[in-house]
């Protein structure tokens, strides 16, 4: 990932400036770890990524219908919506069919609707669903600003949108806003490319993982970007010590 300014002198460290090769780069790489990613999203996360997944289900409206669930990986952030008890018709989907077809044999994974999508070019129609969430995958966006601004066209009127990530420190934030402090970061750059190629078998893969961290937009910087796209009641809830980040909002009616 590039570190360059747009034409407005933000800085944009988060932007691709080649995106056609990183995804090319990046759906390879998930296509390689399929078969080992919700072993390793465990055992690097000690399971508080399921936690967080709750919590994004226990953001979502109780009269949600449908639910779009982006870089759905395999199914757990929808089957999660779907165990709350949010959504009639939920949506898996993914630009890597190796990673979707994880999600067989888990329960409920028969009522998920899965689609080989691409979340910078999603294949639905306009105002069709009635919450978007990301877990986990916004950071890989190749442009981040061209999947929000898809995101807001499949969305509803007041429809949700609900993103987990792992996004940048934000030393100048407060509260929901702060990150995880430098030691703690420092421990897992270190820690989960190693896990990652002792048990994961690739640590290259894993590698990505930290450095996607570093070059991400702090919860704020996405906050920026969803007003820029007509959403409002905008929020950053922290999740374990800053670790991981849900940001949310509505897109305005």
């Amino acid at each position: 990932m590039a570190r360059f300014e747009d034409i407005h002198g933000r800085d944009e460290s988060w932007a691709v400036r080649d995106t056609g090769a990183h995804s090319r780069t990046v759906r390879s790489m998930f296509a390689r770890i399929a078969r080992v990613y919700d072993f390793m999203n465990h055992l690097l996360s000690l399971n508080r990524d399921k936690a967080w997944r709750k919590r994004v289900a226990a953001r979502l409206d109780h009269d949600a219908w449908e639910v779009l669930d982006l870089c759905a990986g395999t199914g757990d952030l929808a089957l999660a919506a779907m165990a709350a008890g949010k959504g009639r018709v939920w949506v898996a989907a993914d630009f890597c069919p190796e990673m979707l077809a994880g999600s067989r044999g888990k329960r409920g994974a028969e009522s998920l609707q899965l689609a080989a999508a691409d979340a910078l070019a999603l294949p639905f129609r306009e105002i069709g669903v009635d919450a978007v969430t990301v877990g986990f995958g916004v950071r890989n966006f190749a442009d981040v600003r061209r999947g929000v601004q898809e995101i807001a066209r499949v969305l509803r009127p007041g429809g949700q949108i609900l993103v987990l990530d792992f996004f940048r420190d934000d030393p100048a934030g407060e509260g929901e806003a702060r990150g995880v402090s430098g030691p703690i970061r420092i421990l897992l750059n270190a820690f989960v490319p190693l896990v990652g190629r002792l048990v994961g078998r690739d640590g290259s893969a894993y590698g990505y993982l930290s450095n996607s961290m570093a070059a991400f937009m702090t919860p704020r910087e996405f906050i920026g970007l969803l007003e820029e796209h007509g959403f409002k009641d905008t929020f950053i809830e922290r999740q374990t010590f800053g670790i991981a980040h849900l940001v949310g909002g509505r897109l305005d009616k």
